[in-house]
């Protein structure tokens, strides 16, 4: 192999490349990263961090800007259902110079009783009222309240209660049923009148509601409003006591209650309806698959498909696992007053209310005494207040608009707080009495477009009710359910012909016994 030989130039040339690539070669291996670290790397980093930072800063602010407008309209619609709840409604009250009194129609309905169609204002702004002013002092007049359908929950339209009533009060009184309101509150539900009620002596509602007020009739027919609360037992020869927890309604189980001709035929109470219906369609499937082409035919008898779901229902039912005892009145009913009543039977199954008495229904675990049939009780029911005022009749109202000449409703004090119920201008009904309790006012305010009455708030309501004469009154069921009936024939009302159906209408009757 030749050599090659490299002159001194060459030489010289070779050696500085190798040094510029070593030194190249150092500056890569160990120069370069603490260069890039400090200086290239360092700042692309940071313009790295920087933009990166800047990505995250605009996606956090765009992400914080989109959640803020979502939380905005989150919070928008979330307190904005809130506020819906808990802001008040706008009511707008037209104010009526209730000063400014014009009667429009007098009418005698009979000795002692009168009815008015008076206008408060003037047009436009004007509320119309309707008043019967009823005066038993000197007359046999008469408070009647009377329950839609007989029947604690019955339900009806004022003018069908009239009409259901009229015939058998003026075969008993022989005289005429002259004019109705609807009365008592009741429950949207179950269709319970609410508060104390009660109809010629006989409790048919006996609890009393929050602080609600309640009018008692005495047996002269005066009127006397205040707080009542009922209370009840009945007392057996052996001088023990049973204290009535409730009547015609049973809220706990270990409760003693009474039922009369209020709640129905019998205890438990049967559901004709339903029962209808279910023998109904227990027949459909007892002959469901019968056909033309079938040799024998399916003999049904339907009474007793009828008796057999009748005995079912019993056993579902609360009230047949009880203790019943049937009691005849001896007397007629009263509060205030201890009434002697017989007993006619002791049963736990399904027992018959008399229609002149009522059953006790006690708890099994209740302690068993020796009563027998045909002992005579005492069944007292009482007041809290004026326990010396033998009481026939009562309904309840929520809340007192005049007392004692005083015109200021007590909505707050007696638990409602309802803006639309205190506030707007609605149809309105109450009922007052003089100072001396000789003369009843039942007072109905209308709402209607034809006659251009705007209908009354409470404090209006109060107003109206003093400047008619009440020295004491109280507000009824309104709304939908006010209405009036004038001998037979409903006053102009709030536009609907019927009306809402209510639970307890009182009115006046001419006794001429």
């Amino acid at each position: 192999m030749q050599q090659v030989k490299y002159g001194l130039k060459t030489k010289i040339v070779l050696l500085i490349l190798i040094f510029f690539a070593v030194s190249l070669c150092d500056a890569v291996v160990f120069s370069a990263p603490k260069k890039s670290k400090s200086v290239s790397v360092s700042s692309n980093k940071k313009k790295k961090e920087i933009i990166s930072k800047n990505k995250s800063s605009n996606k956090s602010q765009y992400s914080k800007k989109e959640i803020t407008s979502k939380n905005k309209s989150f919070q928008k619609s979330k307190y904005s259902k809130s506020a819906k709840k808990k802001r008040k409604p706008k009511i707008y009250v037209r104010k009526v110079a209730l000063n400014e009194i014009s009667i429009l129609e007098t009418k005698k309905l009979a000795e002692g009783v009168e009815y008015k169609k008076v206008q408060f204002g003037k047009d436009p702004l004007k509320i119309i009222a309707h008043l019967v002013e009823a005066d038993f002092d000197s007359t046999q007049n008469k408070v009647c309240v009377l329950k839609a359908r007989n029947n604690v929950t019955g339900l009806d339209y004022l003018k069908n209660i009239y009409d259901d009533y009229h015939f058998e009060l003026t075969r008993i009184y022989e005289g005429d049923l002259l004019a109705l309101v609807n009365a008592n509150f009741w429950s949207a539900y179950l269709n319970y009148p609410i508060g104390l009620l009660i109809s010629d002596g006989e409790v048919i509602s006996m609890k009393k509601y929050k602080e609600w007020s309640s009018v008692l009739f005495d047996k002269e027919n005066r009127p006397y409003i205040d707080n009542f609360e009922l209370f009840g037992e009945i007392i057996f020869p052996n001088k023990e006591r049973i204290e009535i927890d409730n009547v015609n309604k049973r809220t706990e189980n270990d409760n003693v209650v009474v039922y009369n001709k209020y709640f129905g035929d019998s205890l438990p109470k049967i559901y004709v309806r339903d029962l209808e219906k279910m023998v109904e369609q227990t027949i459909k499937n007892m002959t469901l698959g019968q056909n033309d082409l079938d040799t024998f035919e399916i003999e049904i008898d339907t009474n007793q498909v009828r008796n057999q779901i009748l005995k079912e229902l019993q056993y579902e039912s609360k009230e047949y696992s009880t203790i019943k005892y049937a009691f005849q009145y001896l007397e007629k009913p009263i509060i205030n007053e201890r009434v002697k009543v017989k007993l006619l039977q002791i049963d736990t199954g399904v027992v018959a209310i008399p229609s002149d008495g009522f059953v006790l229904s006690l708890p099994l675990d209740f302690k068993r005494s020796r009563w027998k049939v045909g002992d005579v009780a005492e069944l007292f029911f009482y007041t809290n207040k004026l326990r010396y005022i033998e009481f026939e009749n009562g309904v309840s109202g929520t809340p007192r608009l005049v007392r004692k000449g005083v015109a200021r409703h007590e909505a707050y004090q007696e638990g409602s707080r309802g803006y639309r119920f205190i506030g707007a201008q609605l149809p309105r009904t109450c009922l007052g009495t003089n100072m001396s309790k000789t003369k009843l006012y039942l007072i109905y305010v209308e709402t209607s477009r034809s006659s251009g009455s705007l209908g009354a708030n409470l404090t209006q309501l109060a107003t109206i009710a003093k400047k008619l004469g009440c020295y004491d009154a109280v507000n009824l069921d309104g709304g939908g359910s006010s209405s009036m009936v004038i001998n037979g024939e409903k006053v102009a009302g709030n536009g609907n012909s019927n009306g809402r159906k209510i639970s307890v209408a009182i009115g006046v009757l001419k006794n001429s016994k």
